[in-house]
């Protein structure tokens, strides 16, 4: 079992996950971001941010689900995740389509760049797996560095609290694909005083002819939009903006699957 602690960076993802994340998490293997998700993700990048985008780091990148459309429609990608195995999953993706992009083994919470890029992503939750109030705004404090003046912060974090009717139940899937099968429960709980929401995905993959269990467990901190806009003035942000979905015709309803955020870094002077 994979523990997630308060204080401490979550657990790299194992070479078992790795090679299934994407079917386990996405349900199809070599997932990438397409539909509302992709035309969000390419109006944040050409039109809401006031500078021209050309170099984007991918913090969190896992498999590549975003950095390998990114590098498909010409930008200059860096991608970073915390587990080597998802990082070489991400290779294997991008050099199966003749892409490219810079790829490192590196926690999100400890970024160590100077202006190198006009975007940053932060997607999947990502930055939900630092359960500490204090890493969290390191991360962002990060992020801020790492973009040079006038660039953009896209944060997306899954909206925990919609999915209460979820709570305390376990469910029973199975996925397949060309690689792989899988059968697999899941049980989600929320920790309500701690703001943890935790899952548990027991599992057994069947690999042509070898089949092995998997185990693990995520906890991710829960954080309203008023929370997660405060931590991003915090670290220097400014231009906050809050979406519930990849859907822009929805941009102004209440509530939502998601929070996504777009937020810059001011311009110099």
């Amino acid at each position: 079992m994979i523990e997630r602690r308060c204080c401490q960076a979550p657990e790299p993802y194992s070479d078992e996950i790795a090679r299934v994340y994407d079917l386990l998490v996405e349900g199809r293997e070599d997932a990438e971001a397409e539909g509302q998700e992709l035309e969000f993700l390419l109006w944040a990048l050409r039109d809401a941010c006031p500078r021209q985008v050309k170099d984007v780091l991918d913090a969190g990148c896992g498999t590549g689900r975003h950095l390998i459309p990114l590098a498909r429609e010409g930008y200059r990608g860096a991608g970073l995740d915390n587990s080597a195995a998802m990082i070489e999953e991400c290779r294997r993706k991008l050099d199966s389509r003749a892409l490219s992009a810079e790829l490192a083994v590196a926690d999100t919470g400890g970024l160590d760049y100077d202006a190198c890029f006009d975007a940053v992503l932060c997607m999947n939750s990502a930055i939900c797996y630092l359960l500490d109030t204090d890493a969290i705004v390191g991360a962002l404090r990060g992020f801020v560095r790492a973009l040079r003046p006038g660039g953009m912060l896209l944060l997306d974090n899954c909206n925990f609290l919609a999915q209460w009717m979820t709570f305390g139940e376990t469910y029973w899937n199975k996925r397949e694909g060309e690689r792989a099968r899988i059968e697999f429960q899941e049980r989600r709980w929320y920790d309500d005083f701690a703001s943890i929401f935790h899952i548990e995905i027991e599992a057994t993959v069947h690999e042509g002819e070898r089949s092995y269990e998997l185990r693990n467990r995520d906890d991710l901190r829960v954080m309203t939009v008023g929370e997660m806009t405060m931590h991003l003035k915090g670290a220097g942000f400014t231009a906050i903006a809050a979406y519930p979905s990849f859907d822009l015709s929805h941009a102004d309803e209440p509530c939502g699957e998601r929070m996504l955020f777009v937020a810059l870094r001011p311009a110099a002077g």
